[in-house]
Order: C-alpha cells, then sequence, then structure tokens
C-alpha cells in the first residue's frame, strides 16, 4: 500500500517539536494527523506550527480518533508504560520514546499487551537509525577486531545550573534520573555492539539528596567470555557519545559518538600496523525511526528491531542501580 501511515503524537514536548515532528516530514509512508496535550491551547499551538489537521486536549481523546494508526510518545519516563499499553489497546502502532518502561517487570508487562494485540510497539532510540550504527556494526561482527576483550560507550548532557526543580529530567516521581534519561543509551549502544546480554553488573553514581535521582554515573558490565564493558553517564559534562570497541586484533573507535562533523571521519579502525578513517553519510535519525515504524505498518517489512525482547535494556538499568544501592555487583 502507498497510502501513507497516519499518526498521533501524545504530548509537546521539545524532542518532539524540536525533532520527531521536523523529522516526520521527511519520513515515506507518514503524515501527522493530530497533535495531543493535555492543554488544548498547547496542542493547537503546535498544530498550527506544523500544519498539522487537528489538535486534543487529552492524550484519551486522540487515541479514540479512528483515522489515528501510529502515535509517538514523548511523555516524561513515568507515564511511558501506562499510555504506550492505552495506545496498543486503542488499535495503535506505538513509537514510545526511552526508556520505555521504569523497570523489567513493567517492561514485559507492556510486551504481553503488545503481543496480545498485534500492534508495533518500539522503543524510540532514534540513534540506531544513524549510518554509523549499521558500519559500526559491519565492522564489529565482521570478524576483523578478533574476540572483543573490551567495550566503552558513553552519553552525557550538561544540565544547566541553578538546577530547576520542575525539570523532569530531575523528578523521581515521575521517572527522573540521568541512568534513565542519558545512560540508557549508553547501555543499549553497548549490549549491540556486544552481540549479547551482560552478566553482572557494578555500578556507581553520584547521586542528588536533594532530588533523589542519580546525576552521573559508571558501570562495568561483565559479558563473559572475556569480555567487558565501561559505561558512564550523566547531567555533569558536555553532551557527547563516544565509543569504542577493542578486540585482540583490532581497535575501532568513535570520536564523535553517532554524529560525526561534517568532514569528519565517523570512526577510526586500527588492525595491526594499519589506520583507516572511516567516512559515513549523514542521516536524519528521527526520520529513520519513524519511516521504519511506518513501513512496518504497511508491510514492507517487520520494524529493523522487533526482535529486541522490550525489557532487555531495562534488566540491565535495574541491575546498575541495585548494585549501586547495595554496594557489590548485581545479576543482570
Amino acid at each position: 500500500m502507498n497510502k501513507p501511515v497516519n499518526w498521533g503524537v501524545l504530548g509537546c514536548a521539545n524532542i518532539a517539536v524540536n525533532r520527531v515532528i521536523p523529522g516526520m516530514a521527511n519520513a515515506r509512508l507518514t503524515t501527522l494527523g493530530a497533535v495531543a496535550s493535555r492543554t488544548l491551547s498547547k496542542a493547537e499551538a503546535v498544530a498550527a506550527q506544523f500544519d498539522v489537521p487537528k489538535a486534543y486536549g487529552s492524550y484519551e481523546a486522540l487515541l479514540a480518533d479512528p483515522g489515528i494508526e501510529a502515535v509517538y510518545i514523548p511523555l516524561p519516563n513515568g507515564f511511558h508504560a501506562e499510555w504506550s499499553i492505552k495506545a496498543m489497546r486503542a488499535g495503535k502502532h506505538v513509537l514510545c520514546e526511552k526508556p520505555l518502561a521504569m523497570d523489567a517487570a513493567e517492561a514485559r508487562e507492556i510486551q504481553a499487551v503488545r503481543d496480545e494485540t498485534g500492534m508495533f510497539c518500539i522503543e524510540a532510540f532514534a540513534y540506531r537509525f544513524n549510518p554509523v550504527v549499521a558500519k559500526a556494526f559491519d565492522i564489529v561482527r565482521s570478524g576483523v577486531l578478533g574476540e572483543l576483550r573490551f567495550l566503552h560507550t558513553v552519553s552525557t548532557y550538561l544540565m544547566a545550573e541553578p538546577y530547576d526543580p520542575a525539570n523532569v529530567r530531575l523528578r523521581a516521581e515521575i521517572g527522573g534520573g540521568a541512568l534513565y534519561d542519558m545512560g540508557c543509551y549508553a547501555v543499549n549502544a553497548q549490549r549491540m555492539l556486544a552481540g549479547r546480554e551482560p552478566l553482572m553488573v557494578s555500578a556507581t553514581m553520584q547521586w542528588s539528596a536533594r532530588f533523589d535521582v542519580d546525576m552521573a554515573g559508571t558501570a562495568m558490565l561483565d559479558f563473559g567470555q572475556g569480555l567487558l564493558g565501561t559505561i558512564q553517564w550523566g547531567f555533569t559534562a558536555p553532551s557527547g557519545a563516544p565509543f569504542s570497541v577493542v578486540g585482540e586484533q583490532g581497535k575501532l573507535t568513535g570520536t564523535y559518538g553517532w554524529g560525526a562533523p561534517e568532514s569528519k571521519p565517523a570512526m577510526v579502525l586500527m588492525t595491526g600496523d594499519t589506520t583507516e578513517e572511516i567516512f559515513v553519510e549523514r542521516a536524519n535519525d528521527h526520520t529513520g525511526e519513524v519511516q521504519d515504524l511506518s513501513e512496518a505498518v504497511r508491510g514492507v517489512h517487520e520494524p529493523v528491531y522487533v526482535w529486541e525482547p522490550l525489557d532487555a535494556n531495562m534488566r540491565v538499568i535495574d541491575a546498575c542501580y541495585r548494585s549501586y544501592h547495595t554496594g557489590v555487583a548485581r545479576q543482570v
């Protein structure tokens, strides 16, 4: 079918307005039919900005619209599971911002509803649709690095001071904290580079007594068979997502993470006495994630990451929190 999938957006968060909705404009088989907010005037303003035909003053009203086929959910973390489940039960496919849930048990509830309803439900790790990711995976899985021994992934963002208590990233009651907000990327990237799940996690964090959330942290992941990983995350350093993969026969480094500046190499591959700079064409991650789900809804292909259990990333995040609070390494 060539008919575009009619999308709705639940919420007018910055990531929706500044990144995902603009990205939708260039996604194949995609049209944006409705925007919802708990404040109708806010939904109307966003609808006017992007020439969206419908604006709703509640999320329930958008989900009741029979013309909406898929929804993007950019709500605060603590509401992801609730509205993903409600959307699927309303017959809508779901692209939900990360983290999909607050813990692995909640993620399994979402997966059960996904399986029950037959709707797609995808966690919106947009970076995975950057061509750098595909190229990095191709290199790692080609065997040119030999047996993998060390992984390092980072995800940081510098939160301006003085800290605002109203910032959703700092509100523990709705899923605030740096590991949920930023560290989930580092965890996801590392698991995917490893190609398997970690067995044990040991984590330490900088904890805010004022907000009762983590502001930064680091963890070691033991994948077994001689493969160790380290992850770093936080609100306390400038934005960055560098990564490195070290094997017995070589090393792959992405100094700029998943988005190298123009004219800069996306990665450097070192094997033996050879050093190769690898350039990768840039692409809009958010266009890619929306287009992937639209094409899946129309039967062009399954979602690229549909194979991943929805609780996989959350199991590692849960183990990180358990390790920090108990002071010992914990099983994933």
